[in-house]
C-alpha cells in the first residue's frame, strides 16, 4: 500500500503538470493567432492549381466545381484526377457538361503495382498541374466562403512553403456526428497548434497547400507509395520544419466535409488514419503520446488518487478546515472534507478550468466547430476514445488496413 500512496500522486499531478504546459505554452499559440490578410494588388499573386482526387464522385462533383469555378482569385485552375470511375464522372468531365473555363481533369485507367489509389491520384494530379501552388481538397468538401485560394495563399509568406488549413465536419444531431467533429476539433487544436510552436507534425488533406517544387523536391509520396493514408500526414511530417510552414484559420478559408454516417465506416477510417501515426518523426511520437497519456491520467486516476488519503500527507495549516466548524455543522467524520481529498479536486478542477476556458477561445476562431459548454462531456469522452484507439493502433497493420 506504501508504494501506491506515493505511485498514483506522482502519475496524477505529473499528467497535470503535463497538460497544463500543453496547453498554457502551445494551444495558446492558436487561441492567439491571426492569419494574414490577403493583399489588394492581385498583381503578381502566383499561380494556384487546385487538385481533387476522385473517385466515382460524380454527384459531389457537380456540387464542388461550380463552388470552385467561382473562387475570387486572379490565377488558378482546377485539376480533377479521376480515379478509374464509373458513374459518368469521365464523360461528365470530357464533354464539359458544367461549361467550366477553370477545370482540367487527367484520367487514370490503372494503377501501378504496390502504389495506393488515393497517392497516385493526387500524384497524376500534380504532374498535371501547370501553376507553382497546389491546394488540395476532396471531392465531398465545400469552400465557406469564394475568398478560400486567396485567404490560403495570404499566408504562404519569406519562407513558407506548406500551408494547413482547417477542414470541420457538418452538423446533424447524432451523437456520433458531435463526436466526429469533437475529435476533429482535437486534432486541429494539435496540428494547427504545434505547427505555430514551430513543431509542425501533419496536414489534412481536404485543406492542404504547398508549392509544387517542394513535393517533387522530396520524391512526393515515394517513402510511403504502399500505405493507403499519408498523402497529408506524412508528406506533412517529412517534408515540415520549424520555418516552413504556416496556418490559415480563418472561417472564409474553410473546406466543410461530410462525415461518416455508421460507426462501423467512421471506425475503419479512423484506424487507418491512426494506424500511419507509427511513421511519424519520434520526437511527434513522444509528444503526441505524452499529451494522450497525459490527458487520460488526469481523467482516469482521479477517483483512485482521490480516495486513497495517503498517510504521509499533512496540509499546511493555513489551508485546513477549522475543527470547530466542522464540530459546529456536525461535519467532522464526513469523509469529503479530508484536506487530501479537497487538494485532489482542486487540483483537477484547476486544470479542467484552465483547459475549457482556452479550448473554447480556440473553438470561438475555429467558427464554434463544437458548442463550448460542452468541453468538458467530451474531453471525458474523447480519453475513452484515447484509450481505445491507442489499444487498436498498437496493434494496427497499416499495410492491412482497407481503404473500401
Amino acid at each position: 500500500m506504501v508504494f501506491w500512496q506515493y505511485l498514483l500522486p506522482i502519475l496524477f499531478f505529473s499528467a497535470v503538470v503535463v497538460q497544463l504546459v500543453f496547453i498554457l505554452g502551445v494551444f495558446t499559440r492558436l487561441a492567439s493567432h491571426v492569419d494574414t490578410e490577403p493583399e489588394t494588388n492581385e498583381i503578381g499573386k502566383p499561380g494556384v492549381s487546385i487538385v481533387v482526387a476522385a473517385w466515382n464522385e460524380l454527384e459531389n462533383l457537380k456540387e464542388l466545381l461550380p463552388l470552385l469555378e467561382a473562387q475570387e482569385y486572379p490565377d488558378f485552375e482546377v485539376i480533377v484526377a479521376d480515379d478509374r470511375s464509373h458513374d459518368g464522372t469521365y464523360d461528365y468531365l470530357l464533354f464539359n457538361e458544367g461549361v467550366y473555363s477553370k477545370v482540367n481533369f487527367v484520367r487514370i485507367e490503372s494503377l501501378p503495382a504496390h502504389f495506393t489509389a488515393k497517392k497516385f491520384a493526387v500524384t497524376m494530379g500534380i504532374k498535371k498541374a501547370s501553376k507553382e501552388i497546389i491546394l488540395l481538397t476532396d471531392a465531398d468538401c465545400r469552400p465557406t466562403s469564394n475568398r478560400w485560394i486567396d485567404l490560403m495563399v495570404a499566408q504562404m509568406t519569406g519562407d513558407k512553403k506548406i500551408v494547413l488549413g482547417f477542414s470541420p465536419y457538418s452538423y446533424d444531431s447524432s451523437g456520433l456526428n458531435s463526436l466526429i467533429r469533437y475529435e476533429t476539433f482535437q486534432t486541429a487544436l494539435q496540428y494547427l497548434s504545434f505547427a505555430l510552436a514551430g513543431i509542425p507534425y501533419m496536414g489534412v488533406g481536404r485543406n492542404l497547400m504547398y508549392r509544387k517544387d517542394l513535393f517533387w523536391a522530396s520524391n512526393g509520396f515515394a517513402s510511403h507509395h504502399g500505405l493507403l493514408s499519408g498523402d497529408d500526414d506524412l508528406f506533412v511530417n517529412e517534408v515540415s520544419n520549424k520555418r516552413n510552414v504556416a496556418v490559415c484559420v480563418s472561417e472564409e478559408a474553410q473546406m466543410v466535409s461530410e462525415p461518416k454516417k455508421t460507426w462501423s465506416t467512421w471506425i475503419q477510417q479512423k484506424r487507418r488514419h491512426l494506424s500511419v501515426g507509427k511513421r511519424y518523426k519520434f520526437r511527434d511520437k513522444l509528444l503526441l503520446g505524452l499529451i494522450a497519456m497525459s490527458h487520460m491520467l488526469c481523467w482516469f486516476m482521479l477517483v483512485p488518487v482521490i480516495l486513497l488519503k495517503p498517510d504521509w500527507f499533512v496540509a499546511p495549516e493555513w489551508s485546513r478546515i477549522p475543527a470547530e466548524w466542522l464540530e459546529k455543522y456536525n461535519y467532522q467524520d464526513f469523509y469529503l472534507f479530508s484536506d487530501w481529498m479537497r487538494l485532489i479536486a482542486g487540483v483537477f478542477f484547476y486544470w479542467l478550468l484552465v483547459r475549457w476556458i482556452v479550448l473554447a477561445r480556440i473553438n470561438k476562431k475555429l467558427s464554434y466547430t463544437i458548442r463550448s459548454f460542452k468541453i468538458p462531456y467530451y474531453d471525458l469522452l474523447y480519453a475513452v476514445y484515447y484509450l481505445i484507439f491507442g489499444v487498436v493502433t498498437v496493434f494496427s497493420n497499416p499495410k492491412k488496413i482497407k481503404w473500401r
